[in-house]
């Protein structure tokens, strides 16, 4: 028995040991090419906070102001037919209406460079893409009503320097022309913001 014993461990000593399992595929080393993200400074933060809060604000204002730009604007435009009516359309160039659509427009133009400058001037701390989109085809509508607005101040002025001539009228043609345009464009731009 002291032999089987003895033959028994002189086995045991001689096999190999089990085979090891191998270690699972390692993941090739990750390489960050990046910097680390710094924390955020608490005080650029809190600039850019108060930019924003500002900006909201300033939108909110020329939000509620393009309500008083479209019903000045649209005053305007109603007066001044009334004024083209009255003067060119059989109306007896009486002139009730002439001073009221003078005063309404130059008002009109003065509520809509102060609701421009709102929008214009509000703080802009995240740059935004350049992209087709409701505010940019409002931006493209109100660049075409500031240039009818500014075309109807001009021709306001050269039509009513006119007075007697027979191009008068032509000039007030087009200044009617280009009051409803800017009508249509300023309406277009505030819908596309509202709907």
């Amino acid at each position: 028995m002291f032999l089987v014993l003895l033959a028994a461990l002189q086995l045991a000593v001689k096999q190999p040991p089990p085979p090891k399992p191998k270690p699972p595929p390692s993941k090739p080393e990750e390489i960050d090419l990046l910097p680390p993200e710094a924390a955020p400074d608490p005080t650029r933060q809190r600039a850019l906070e108060a930019q924003l809060a500002r900006r909201r604000t300033m939108l909110q204002l020329h939000q509620a102001a393009g309500f008083a730009t479209l019903g000045s604007l649209g005053a305007t435009v109603v007066l001044g037919q009334l004024d083209y009516n009255d003067k060119y359309g059989g109306g007896g160039d009486t002139g009730k209406y002439h001073l009221w659509h003078r005063w309404v427009g130059f008002a009109s133009a003065a509520i809509f460079a102060g609701t421009a400058s709102l929008a214009v001037f509000a703080p802009s701390p995240i740059a935004k893409p350049v992209r087709l989109d409701t505010a940019t085809l409002h931006k493209i509508a109100m660049t075409v009503a500031a240039a009818g607005y500014a075309a109807q101040i001009v021709l306001g002025i050269v039509t009513a320097a006119k007075e007697g001539q027979p191009v008068q009228r032509d000039f007030a043609l087009a200044h009617e022309i280009i009051g409803y345009t800017t009508l249509v464009a300023a309406a277009a731009g505030f819908t596309v913001l509202t709907f």
